[in-house]
C-alpha cells in the first residue's frame, strides 16, 4: 500500500439516483474508512450529494420530484449515512439541487449539511488536498 499522510483526506462526489447503486458505493466508502482506521490512519472524509442522489439526503420523498410508484426505500441509504457519519464523516447537499428537486430544508436528513453549490465544496477540498472520488 502507498504511504498515507497522518489523514486520509477524501471528497466523495454522490450523484447516482439508484438506490442500490448508491448503497453499494456507500458500504464501500465506509469499508475504506473503518480500513484505513485499522492502520491507525485517521480519516476525513466528505461525502457530496447532488443530482439524483440529493434523494437520499431528504427524510422523506413525500411531496418532492422523487415521490413516484417506484421511489426508493430510503431505510438502507438512511442506515449507511448514519454510520458515516458515525465514523466521523460529513455529509453535505447541495442547495440548487433541493431546490430543483422540491427537497425543503426541513425535511433534511439529520447531521447532513447544505452547501448552495456543492461544486465550490468539491473545488475548496480538492484545492486543500483532499482526493476526489466520483461515484455516479
Amino acid at each position: 500500500m502507498a504511504e498515507v499522510d497522518s489523514a486520509a483526506r477524501c471528497v466523495w462526489d454522490f450523484t447516482t439516483g439508484d438506490a442500490r447503486r448508491f448503497c453499494d458505493r456507500l458500504a464501500l466508502v465506509i469499508d475504506t474508512g473503518e480500513d484505513f482506521q485499522k492502520r491507525g490512519i485517521a480519516c476525513d472524509f466528505v461525502l457530496l450529494l447532488h443530482g439524483a442522489a440529493t434523494q437520499f439526503g431528504a427524510r422523506t420523498l413525500s411531496g418532492t420530484k422523487f415521490d413516484k410508484p417506484d421511489a426508493a426505500d430510503l431505510a438502507p441509504a438512511h442506515a449507511l449515512l448514519r454510520r458515516f457519519a458515525r465514523m466521523g464523516g460529513r455529509i453535505v447537499v447541495c442547495g440548487i439541487a433541493m431546490e430543483r428537486s422540491a427537497i425543503a430544508e426541513d425535511n433534511l436528513f439529520d447531521g447532513a449539511t447544505i452547501e448552495r453549490n456543492v461544486f465550490v465544496s468539491s473545488v475548496a477540498l480538492q484545492n486543500q488536498g483532499y482526493a476526489y472520488m466520483p461515484i455516479a
